[in-house]
């Protein structure tokens, strides 16, 4: 297992908010997860060597944190902003998150001997989504030295692309689905791409009900917490999701998630769910990750703060990528034909990957109790239950599970288009569906296995395309496949269970039918009996034989069953006709009046009063509207 930090460090435990210059930032550096992506040996023949991607440690970083403030005198305010207030606010963003500076990396490995100080790539993940954090990380990480105006330029179009993409809803602050080139139209297209770029896309998460574990570290004081001045981005459910303007708090309790719980009835699954997981799924939210690349060498992940969970097994998102998706784009580089450079557009794939596939098992197949499973595990319990007793509340249950299903459905979709036009731009299409197969020669002179060729578990998340961005729109379409045709089963299972329901509602009907009959039939009896079973002087002293009682009660049965009878077949049609001859009526009456108007003005003669009269009919122009 590679160590979760550089070689030749050493652990030292610093204690950052002791700082007075720490304590008055929103960001410190033990609030980042600081990852390094470089060649090292791995025992090939050739010098290429093997990418590896390890974490740094934030107290490695204290040497190069000595020039914390330079980036706040280095940046010529007066040149690239003529207004006073652009330059105050680039002041206070470089005030505020100008330290980030001292994390650009030096340089672009070439060969494994290169020294530490330069990578392939360096990748930053924070764990909190603010949109303020956007335009300090694109400040703070940016090179000044080349072109300031093409950085500010940067910062103006990421200003615009938030305000345009931010959406408000009862639940919080979110962005829909999109990418853009923050220097698109500024520059050379083929310069564009190599520039900042900004995208945000949401994924699918499970979580616990009620409110969370303890959080390993928090981010940001303010995380959490939301009114109308807060640029938070709060992690949403799947039902706050899609009913962005109504309170969904009651309806929670009946998530699948939720509601289905497998593990119950089964021992086996209670035990991998507990081993896997450390807590049971019973939520399903929907989180967004957000991907600001800064140049080809620098990128920065946001994400919520998940830090309640596991990084082994990788439950976070950040230990997602790192441990699976990373390894399964770096397998395939291996098996490729030409020589692939690991680059921040890359690593955009590659964090894609981690997101989006965080429930789905096409791209783990490690996965315990992965989102598809779930939904055909309550899907099976329902349709026992139809077997059983169908009922109106099963076709409810159903209709939820549709309801679910199609949120998803929904999400998956965008998530597909978002990384189709990602990969349209990227012009990566033309080796789509191509398979390679590995040039390099394996060499091991001690006689022992390298690390690199060992098949652990982590490792299994292989790419069988050697295009990054085709194998996750591969993965992507094979799991949307799966949730359409449970949707499809689940339409199919409502459409039975509302026949059945009418089956049995058609026997309850005639017995009911039944009943009404008998009840109608009985009931002028039983008033007559009572009738004259009443203890009355001119009744019980009546001479008249019991003869008078059955004609009496013959004649009432005989008309109240027909004019039951009557209503039924035709009291629809008499109800119609009366409406309809009241609303002839009411416009009669209309119409009279209108033929009275113009006869009372013509009698009337001319003169003030008529105006009058007309003033009834029209309102008088006063200008008050």
């Amino acid at each position: 297992m590679i160590p979760d930090f550089p070689k030749g460090s050493t652990p030292v435990q610093v204690d950052w908010h002791a700082d007075q210059y720490w304590r008055n930032r929103r960001l410190s550096p033990a609030q980042l997860q600081v990852h390094d992506i470089r060649l090292e040996d791995s025992g090939w023949k050739t010098e290429d060597g093997m990418l590896e991607m390890r974490e740094v440690l934030s107290s490695t970083l204290l040497p190069a944190l000595e020039q914390r403030d330079d980036l706040v005198g280095k940046i010529p305010y007066d040149e690239v902003a003529k207004n006073r207030n652009e330059q105050v606010h680039l002041r206070t963003l470089a005030t505020e998150y100008g330290w980030m500076n001292c994390l650009r990396s030096k340089g672009v490995q070439q060969n494994v001997s290169d020294p530490s100080e330069l990578k392939k790539c360096r990748w930053i993940h924070i764990s909190s989504k603010f949109s303020d954090y956007l335009s300090g990380c694109l400040l703070a990480l940016s090179d000044w030295s080349k072109s300031p105006t093409d950085t500010v330029t940067a910062l103006h179009q990421l200003e615009h692309c938030i305000y345009q993409q931010e959406r408000f809803s009862k639940h919080g602050r979110y962005f829909a689905p999109f990418f853009q080139y923050l220097l698109d139209g500024h520059k050379d297209p083929k310069e564009a791409k190599d520039g900042p770029m900004l995208l945000s896309v949401p994924f699918l998460d499970w979580s616990v009900e009620g409110t969370p574990p303890p959080l390993r570290f928090q981010i940001d004081p303010r995380e959490g917490y939301q009114s109308t001045k807060s640029s938070s981005h709060l992690l949403r459910s799947i039902l706050q999701h899609f009913y962005r303007l109504e309170d969904t708090a009651d309806r929670e309790s009946q998530q699948v998630f939720t509601k289905h719980k497998p593990w119950l009835t089964d021992r086996g699954l209670d035990l991998k769910v507990r081993r896997w997981y450390g807590q049971h799924p019973t939520s399903l939210n929907v989180d967004e990750l957000w991907l600001l690349v800064i140049d080809s060498r620098h990128v920065v992940t946001f994400s919520s703060n998940q830090s309640w969970k596991s990084r082994w097994p990788p439950l976070q998102l950040s230990a997602r990528i790192m441990e699976i998706s990373f390894r399964g784009i770096r397998n395939a580089y291996i098996n490729t034909l030409h020589e692939q450079d690991y680059t921040s557009t890359t690593h955009v794939i590659t964090a894609l990957s981690g997101a989006l596939g965080m429930l789905h098992r096409s791209f783990w197949t490690d996965i315990t109790l992965c989102l598809s499973d779930r939904y055909a595990s309550y899907l099976g319990h329902l349709q026992y239950r139809l077997h059983r007793s169908p009922s109106t509340k099963l076709v409810m249950d159903l209709l939820q599970v549709q309801e679910e299903l199609n949120i998803i459905i929904q999400i998956m979709e965008q998530q597909t288009e978002l990384v189709r036009n990602l990969q349209d731009t990227l012009n990566t299409t033309q080796n789509r569906g191509s398979l390679h197969g590995s040039t390099r020669q394996y060499h091991n002179d001690s006689g022992s296995i390298p690390r690199s060729n060992i098949a652990t578990h982590r490792q299994l998340s292989f790419s069988h395309l050697a295009d990054p961005c085709a194998q996750l729109l591969e993965n992507l379409q094979r799991e949307y496949a799966d949730l359409v045709d449970l949707r499809e089963n689940s339409n199919a299972l409502i459409n039975r269970t509302i026949q059945l329901v009418n089956i049995r509602l058609e026997d309850h009907g005639k017995a009911i039918l039944v009943f009404t009959i008998v009840t109608i039939i009985f009931l002028p009896l039983s008033f007559i009996s009572s009738f004259f079973g009443m203890n009355f002087s001119d009744i019980r002293n009546m001479e008249s034989t019991q003869r008078l009682f059955w004609i009496i009660a013959g004649s009432l049965t005989t008309g109240t069953v027909g004019f039951a009878l009557f209503l039924a077949f035709y009291g629809g049609d008499i109800v119609d006709w009366f409406l309809g001859w009241k609303e002839n009526r009411r416009r009669m009456r209309e119409g009279n009046k209108k033929d009275a108007i113009p006869k009372l003005v013509e009698r009337r003669g001319s003169g003030f009063r008529n105006f009058e009269v007309l003033d009834v009919m029209r309102p008088r122009q006063t200008g008050v509207f």
